[in-house]
């Protein structure tokens, strides 16, 4: 938990305050012209008390911020002639070629421990496809070390990292949600190769959503400056514990301009201990599609806060839980919930298994219900037709890609984790294949898969696959036909 701020409220308003402190008389100062501060013990007691708070953050920064120094493959076209595929009229069908080269490409960036074992947690914007990582230290004790990677989350933009030391100072998470706008906060990080810099400001606002930085929308606001460089680096609270990691700005011009936007830390630490278990992020789900409640809207339904629920999806945990189209969601458990965007967020964010309390106003009385969140992507794959279809897949990342062994880290689409042997697909594509495309359908995600094979039932589809060489070839399936083996 956060504690109170108020000890160092002094440090908000330093000229006043220093004044009331020490007893200082205006008629004393206009009379000796000549006061030196540092002589009267009292200014100089409450100046260090002022500065003792951010000092001690800073030495606490020196220590557990780093410097990544990140290679990337950067996806290049060929220089091929004779794609058979090149033509625009073939491109409306299949899309451009897909890249099938890469370049490295030098890109710095900033992490910070959150273990004594050598985990690092840093933006995964910055370690996307990353070839090889480099950890930079301060003091220069450890030099310069290289880095595992872990696994990484584009929907909330955080990744995590591993260097082989012992023993090693890290930062500790605070509570966020007892976070305060107003609070006084400090920026850490690597801006333009500035190694460690401090910037201090206030939390502006919470709960931002909407800016399109990530699917999870839920930052916090901050003037504190953070620049370029600054990605994945820690914002703090006076007690040097971490509420938010630093992952955007909002500018016109590329640099500082007061609005930058950080990760809360319970976002953070939920990331980061998935990451350390699987390796991958599993999503919650209830099953729900939700509205704001408007002006109008909160006069029929009795309240101008939660969730409204517009629809239900037949079989889901919220249906099997007994939601119905117009109840209004306010809380999970003892979180309160204001918004669809605040509920989205609670339920993709709790473990796969969990059985949560919702707390519902339904006809204007408040009633309880009790639901089991699903894993998103297992409940996408327990569809019937994708039972039928006799095959399981996993979302393409840098860390299910490299885990497959594959050459290119960048690619999108779904890849093979198992085959039934009476599958359609058995003898055209195999374990660790990534599929990118369905007839002309760009697939990023199960759920992409899912409804274009849907589309494509009772019909010859053509997907497009790439191996773990790098090479991409079509193969056409008929999803009435037994598997064939090879």
């Amino acid at each position: 938990m956060i504690r109170s701020f108020s000890q160092y409220i002094i440090g908000l308003s330093l000229p006043a305050t220093l004044v009331c402190a020490t007893n200082l008389q205006v008629q004393h100062l206009n009379d000796e012209p000549s006061y030196e501060p540092r002589l009267d013990k009292g200014y100089v007691k409450s100046v260090d008390d002022v500065q003792r708070p951010f000092i001690y953050v800073s030495n606490k920064a020196k220590k557990t911020v780093v410097q990544l120094k990140v290679e990337c493959a950067v996806p290049q076209q060929p220089q091929m002639q004779g794609w058979p595929f090149d033509d625009e009229f073939f491109n409306q069908f299949f899309g451009k070629r897909p890249n099938q080269e890469s370049r490295a490409r030098m890109s710095l960036g900033t992490g910070f421990f959150v273990s004594s074992d050598g985990y690092i947690m840093t933006n995964y914007h910055v370690v996307k496809n990353a070839k090889s990582i480099k950890v930079s230290f301060l003091n220069h004790i450890e030099g310069e070390l290289p880095a595992e990677y872990i696994g990484g989350d584009p929907k909330t933009d955080v990744a995590l990292i591993k260097v082989n030391v012992e023993n090693h100072d890290y930062l500790n998470f605070a509570d966020d949600n007892s976070l305060e706008v107003g609070q006084c906060v400090i920026a850490a990080g690597n801006p333009y190769e500035l190694t460690t810099s401090i910037t201090m400001g206030v939390v502006s606002a919470k709960n931002r959503s909407n800016l399109q930085i990530t699917d999870l929308g839920d930052f916090i606001q901050t003037d504190a400056a953070i620049n370029p460089g600054n990605s994945g680096g820690p914002l703090l609270n006076l007690y040097g514990e971490v509420v938010g990691m630093n992952t955007a700005i909002f500018s016109t011009s590329g640099g500082y301009m007061g609005i930058g936007f950080s990760i809360p830390s319970s976002i953070c630490q939920n990331i980061m201990y998935q990451l350390k278990k699987d390796g991958q992020v599993r999503w919650g789900y209830l099953g729900v599609s939700l509205q704001f409640i408007d002006e109008d809207l909160s006069e029929a339904f009795g309240t101008n806060k939660g969730a409204l629920v517009s629809s239900v999806e037949k079989g889901s945990p919220a249906d099997q839980a007994g939601l119905v189209a117009g109840d209004v969601i306010l809380g999970i458990d003892a979180k309160q919930i204001h918004n669809p965007n605040e509920l989205h967020s609670t339920i993709r964010l709790t473990p796969p298994g969990k059985e949560i309390v919702l707390k519902v106003l339904r006809d204007k009385k408040e009633i309880k219900l009790k639901a089991k969140v699903l894993d998103k992507n297992a409940s996408l794959q327990s569809d019937g037709y994708f039972a039928r279809l006799g095959i399981q897949v996993e979302p393409a990342n840098q860390g299910s890609l490299q885990r497959h062994f594959h050459s290119i880290l960048d690619a999108e689409g779904v890849i093979v984790k198992s085959i039934d042997d009476d599958s359609p697909l058995k003898g055209k594509v195999e374990v660790g294949h990534l599929i990118s495309q369905v007839n002309n359908t760009k697939i990023r995600n199960e759920a992409d898969f899912v409804n274009a094979m849907k589309l494509s039932e009772n019909k010859i589809t053509t997907l497009l696959v790439l191996s773990q060489r790098g090479q991409y070839l079509f193969v056409s399936v008929n999803p009435q036909a037994k598997g064939s083996k090879k």
